[in-house]
């Protein structure tokens, strides 16, 4: 029996302005450059204390959602995911598998 397949929505950011970075470098990424090196986070209460940390006048309850994104793109998309990328610029829609770590 085959395994359950996982399936992750990315997005280019709100304006779709890593769209074309995503395709030509055939990756899908995050960019919260204030955050750091996130492979040194492990836990969610890791990435819950950097967040706000790094991010002092978030909201209460911005701060387990936005650092709960972060942490299930480190932590929990594994190899073999499907990854589900909706296009702003053209209304199509990509679909790829999770081949490897960056």
């Amino acid at each position: 029996m085959e395994k359950e397949k996982t399936f992750w929505g990315i997005h280019a950011g709100k304006t779709g302005d890593a769209e074309s970075s995503f395709e030509e470098k055939n990756v899908v990424a995050i960019a919260w450059e204030k955050m750091g090196d996130l492979a040194q986070l492990k836990t969610r209460e890791d990435f819950k204390k950097k967040y706000e940390q790094v991010y002092p006048n978030a909201k209460p309850g911005a701060i387990p959602v936005s650092a709960g994104q972060l942490y299930r793109f480190v932590r929990e998309m594994k190899v073999g995911d499907i990854v589900i990328f909706p296009l702003k610029r053209s209304a199509e829609i990509r679909l790829g598998r999770v081949t490897g770590e960056s």
